[in-house]
């Protein structure tokens, strides 16, 4: 692994859509209230403590959990965990989350997701690469749209407004990009 490609996974970390996602870890973690601190991301993160919180975002499980909190009635899959570095139970976890999203938008939502959804063979092969945290920008966005349309959508919305307030603005940017961009939802 390059040092390119650290400098591309830190500053995707420090993103909006990042910091906005930490804030399910307490959530997914077993604490069942809202987070009430108001950014979950360390001032002064280590390069391997953004490297460990990036990976966890790519091995797949933790977003399902954070879609399952979204949509807690979604066709339960099973989800696979391994110690080792394995590519294809990443690949198939990604292609649960893919699955649970376009019905969640379709059934729930009455929205047609037009975009591809994001490319499960490039964040499961090889999440160390510039091509898979572009697919898990895309996946971040559309995990995003779920959630401030959601049932739960004022529990949410609130975690948001707990973020600094230019977090807010990228965030809003985005729900905006993904709520009236004809070419991503219909």
């Amino acid at each position: 692994m390059d040092s390119n490609i650290m400098e591309i996974i830190e500053e995707f970390m420090e993103s909006a859509l990042a910091q906005w996602v930490q804030l399910f870890e307490k959530m997914v973690d077993g604490d069942d209230g809202i987070p009430l601190y108001s950014q979950y991301m360390e001032v002064n993160s280590t390069p391997q403590s953004i490297r460990a919180r990036y990976l966890r975002l790519t091995n797949g499980i933790f977003l399902n959990e954070v879609m399952r909190l979204i949509d807690p009635n979604p066709k339960v899959e099973r989800l696979y965990d391994s110690e080792r570095d394995d590519h294809m139970l990443r690949v198939q976890n990604f292609s649960i989350l893919n699955r649970h999203l376009r019905a969640f938008y379709q059934e729930d939502l009455q929205q047609l997701i037009l975009m591809p959804l994001p490319n499960v063979a490039i964040l499961g092969q090889d999440p160390l690469t510039e091509a898979a945290v572009e697919e898990l920008r895309r996946l971040l966005l559309l995990i995003l749209g779920c959630a401030v349309q959601c049932e739960r959508k004022e529990t949410f919305i609130q975690q948001i407004q707990s973020l600094d307030i230019e977090t807010q603005a990228a965030i809003a940017s985005c729900i905006q990009q993904v709520r009236s961009s004809a070419e991503l939802i219909k």
